[in-house]
């Protein structure tokens, strides 16, 4: 069956979502700095074309001390754009950095003065990366459907599939075994909810990732 992108939600669904985010009543300047973290939604603005709604995976930083969020690499239409939280929608918080696909990851450079940095959020914790094996029990938490749970089912190449459900907004939500992140959503593999879910292996992101020396190279999780 053709795969649909879980995350690639453009155009005016992510302008739906953020209009919806701009109703949010305004934020006081002493106001504690918006959480990011496992999970959290955000959407890039520019042109419409540009538009998209998707979650982060994980929060760390990389070799140049930079404070980065890793997420599907579908979810960065180009570099360069502001990237604003799902509920805190008063200032961009960072930009896009890096899109890649095979396997499917980004990188968002967020800016460490708007921003709270966690590791634990939506009932998810990251304490570091790891590999995951058919099996092996897994959970996710994204902005489309919230904290799911199932058991990675196969593999493909360096993807895992796996039935913790998923749905589009889900993009770049993190799969993970215990507290180690094993993989990063990236698309259904048939129909959304009835079919598994293909998820960037998240060690072999990071290590691609590491090579490449571009922002987010050497992540470690907060």
């Amino acid at each position: 069956m053709k795969s649909a992108r879980l995350g690639c939600v453009s155009g005016l669904f992510a302008a739906a979502v953020l209009a919806v985010s701009a109703m949010a009543p305004g934020t006081a300047a002493a106001a504690p700095l918006p959480v990011v973290g496992p999970g959290t939604g955000f959407v890039t603005t520019g042109g419409v074309d540009d538009l998209t709604a998707c979650s982060i995976a994980a929060v760390g930083y990389d070799d140049a001390g930079r404070l980065v969020a890793l997420t599907a690499g579908h979810c960065i239409l180009s570099t360069g754009l502001p990237v604003t939280l799902v509920g805190s929608p008063a200032a961009p918080v960072g930009t896009t950095a890096v899109g890649h696909w095979g396997p499917d990851y980004g990188v968002i450079v967020l800016d460490p003065t708007k921003v709270t940095p966690v590791a634990s959020l939506g009932g998810i914790t990251v304490t570091d990366i790891g590999i995951g094996s058919v099996g092996q029990p897994v959970c996710k938490t994204g902005l489309g459907s919230g904290l799911t749970c199932g058991t990675i089912v196969d593999t493909r190449g360096s993807d895992l599939m796996s039935d913790a459900v998923t749905v589009w907004a889900d993009s770049g939500a993190p799969l993970m075994a215990g507290t180690t992140l094993v993989g990063i959503a990236s698309h259904a593999s048939g129909a959304p909810l009835l079919s598994p879910t293909a998820y960037a292996s998240a060690s072999e992101s990071v290590r691609l990732l590491s090579e490449s020396g571009a922002p987010g190279a050497g992540f470690r999780p907060v």
